[in-house]
């Protein structure tokens, strides 16, 4: 009786052995114990390692749902890629005028020009004077004049100042057909480039009297811009008076404006210095009429760039109706010697 009961004792510990042996196994931080049907060949109550055990020495585990969050799902935008960038608005190209009367610039600059020359007497005193200040002037030449002191044109270019066509014996073109009306530009445009190597690229009527398909027909041919002006001192109105001019240049320039006076009157030449100095001291920086027509190109192409419509064209200056009666008597130094200042009928 005491046998079998030994013996029934025995079979009851053996029983609860893998109960004790699965409840004492530390396993690491979640990890799951697998289940399992079949016992253990015996009890093991292994040391804990300090560190956990390799990934591969884990028996692969099923898939443990997340929990469940609050907040609401990321959205995830993709950076915009260089080709995705909107394309640039393109500005309406400017339309280039071909009569300047003045420029809309946006800096006080200013053009000043001289008509009628080059005169022996009173051009190179001039050409002192805009040395002296560092000035560039564009100069309105008369071909005839061209042609006999050509040694004064090369200086004019020489130091930098713009050379222009003024026709070559100073007509009123209205009255001109086609054929005069290109033999007195393009024979001044040849006697200036020979005099000095560089071509002009505008023109000014003599007083300022052009038709409207006279100056077409010049800009096809020649690819000259009409030039007019918005400050006209009256000085070759007699009596001439030195402080005059210089009275009215000041009174009338303003920012952009082209500014007209002969460099064949000593009384012009003579209110130089002081309309200059005066001009400087109001921060007036001269330019030729080239560059004041490039600063105007700038400036429009900047403001087409930057504006939300297309601009608005601007409209030509109106051509000044010149009467006969009004003009201003022949004024001209005379060319010398007359074999070159002969014209073609």
């Amino acid at each position: 009786m005491s046998v079998s009961f030994r013996f029934l004792s025995l079979l009851l510990v053996t029983s609860a052995l893998p109960i004790l042996s699965q409840a004492d196994i530390k396993l690491p931080a979640g990890v799951v114990a697998p289940i399992t049907s079949e016992p253990p060949a015996a009890t093991i109550t292994p040391t804990p390692a300090p560190n956990p055990a390799p990934a591969s020495a884990v028996p692969a585990q099923p898939a443990v749902p997340a929990a469940m969050s609050a907040e609401p799902p990321v959205e995830i935008r993709r950076a915009i890629a260089v080709e995705d960038t909107p394309p640039a608005v393109v500005p309406a190209p400017v339309v280039s005028r071909i009569v300047y009367t003045s420029c809309k610039v946006p800096a006080p600059v200013i053009a000043i020009t001289f008509d009628d020359g080059p005169n022996p007497d009173h051009t190179p005193r001039l050409l002192d004077m805009l040395k002296a200040r560092n000035i560039k002037a564009t100069f309105f030449m008369v071909g005839r004049c061209v042609v006999t002191w050509p040694h004064i044109v090369k200086r004019i270019a020489d130091e930098g100042h713009e050379v222009a066509n003024h026709s070559w014996s100073h007509p009123l073109l209205t009255g001109l057909g086609n054929t005069s009306l290109d033999s007195q530009l393009q024979k001044t445009h040849d006697a200036i480039l020979k005099a000095c190597g560089k071509a002009p690229l505008h023109y000014r009527p003599p007083y300022g009297a052009i038709g409207m398909s006279q100056r077409k027909r010049i800009n096809e041919k020649l690819g000259y811009s009409t030039i007019l002006w918005d400050v006209d001192p009256l000085d070759w109105k007699t009596p001439r008076n030195s402080k005059k001019v210089e009275e009215r240049i000041l009174a009338s320039t303003r920012s952009g404006s082209i500014i007209l006076a002969h460099d064949i009157h000593g009384t012009t030449v003579d209110a130089m210095p002081a309309t200059l100095d005066a001009l400087i001291a109001r921060g007036y920086q001269f330019a030729t009429v080239s560059q004041l027509i490039e600063l105007e190109k700038e400036t429009s192409t900047t403001v087409a760039a930057t504006a939300p419509a297309s601009m608005p064209l601007l409209p030509e200056p109106t051509i000044p109706v010149v009467p006969m009666s009004t003009l201003p008597p022949e004024t001209i130094a005379p060319a010398q010697p007359a074999k070159a200042v002969g014209l073609d009928n």
